[in-house]
């Protein structure tokens, strides 16, 4: 069957631009430490908005406050939490540092986007249907759009339980559970599916065993829609940048994880028995030309930061700090002279 694409060019004007309302919603004055206010935006379309004239900074205290379950984590030699379960393939720390990134990541790729989804599923949500957020993190996709979308139904799950238990809408719900492995869902439970951004997270097994059990869980006619970065081959990309992206290549392949997921998705899919598939690509500016292509770089040179253990096993110089933070304040220089760009794909299919 073909596959329909589209390209998507955002604007690059630095004109006037609304602003995501958060100090008015249920949820966010109670989850997040907000340090800048914010005023209110307008939805427009299938999960399109307004974009913002400013991300807020947020902080996974009382996040981390709220959770309660047990888990398998060790602490290694740079400080920090990890998943110790082997099952689990996640590569960024389990702490409230990456769950700090995790948010403001939402709120940029919502700003450089302009969108929360790309499915054709905003009718359907005003309505009312039953949602899953497929590797929600600290969930703030979920909350957000649990508060949009009141009449439907939300629930989010991951393998680390980083997602707020106590306080939320009463239309969201989590549990942990790992996507590769059987989730606890009956056949047939849910309208729409939503995963984003599980590049660092899943082998080439868990995305087959993963996109298999999505569609065992999604309603016939349902929508599944998965997000993901072409994190090898970026438009224009230097020397230090391509080194940077030629070691995580190489990092993932030796993990059996695939670093052109991005680009496989269409077949994936197609094999795992869904109809009907769309791709959005939309190519994002990086440290360059307007506000979400800066937003974008600080997002990227905190998830460098955060993955530095894995990348300087590769790469012995590396495990100084400093040189290391060095060279990715380089690699962002090095991107706004060469105005690169990120082309981020946005599938879309139904289970027939």
């Amino acid at each position: 069957m073909p596959l329909n694409i589209s390209l998507s060019f955002l604007s690059t004007t630095k004109s006037k631009s609304c602003v995501l309302s958060l100090s008015r919603s249920f949820f966010f004055p109670r989850y997040f430490k907000k340090k800048k206010k914010m005023k209110k935006s307008r939805s427009s379309g299938d999960g399109g908005v307004d974009v913002l004239s400013d991300v807020p900074t947020t902080s996974s205290e009382t996040i981390a406050a709220s959770t309660t379950k047990d888990q398998k984590f060790q602490l290694r030699e740079d400080g920090r939490k990890y998943h110790a379960d082997e099952k689990v393939s996640y590569l960024f720390p389990s702490d409230d540092d990456e769950a700090d990134r995790v948010h403001q990541q939402h709120w940029i790729l919502r700003y450089a986007l302009q969108r929360n989804y790309h499915a054709p599923v905003t009718q359907l949500l005003q309505q009312g249907i039953t949602v899953l957020d497929s590797g929600c993190g600290p969930a703030t996709w979920t909350l957000e759009m649990g508060e949009t979308y009141p009449n439907s139904k939300f629930h989010g799950i991951d393998a680390s339980s980083v997602f707020p238990e106590t306080i939320k809408p009463a239309n969201v719900e989590f549990c942990v559970a790992n996507i590769a492995e059987r989730i606890p869902f009956p056949d047939n439970t849910f309208d729409y599916i939503h995963q984003r951004l599980l590049i660092l997270g899943l082998t080439n097994n868990d995305w087959e065993n993963a996109l298999k059990e999505l569609y065992r869980v999604l309603k016939p006619g349902g929508y599944i829609e998965i997000v993901e970065p072409d994190m090898q081959d970026l438009c224009n990309m230097g020397p230090l940048l391509h080194k940077t992206q030629y070691t995580m290549s190489e990092m993932l392949l030796s993990r059996n994880m695939p670093p052109k997921i991005a680009i496989e998705l269409q077949d994936r899919i197609t094999r795992a028995g869904f109809v009907n598939i769309e791709l959005q690509m939309t190519p994002l500016h990086l440290n360059h030309t307007d506000k979400a292509g800066y937003l974008l770089w600080g997002d990227y040179k905190h998830a460098y930061l955060n993955i530095r253990p894995v990348m300087a096993a590769r790469n012995p110089e590396w495990q100084d700090v400093q040189v290391y933070e060095k060279y990715i304040d380089a690699c962002g220089k090095e991107a706004e002279t060469n105005k690169t760009c990120v082309n981020w794909y946005a599938y879309y299919a139904q289970k027939p």
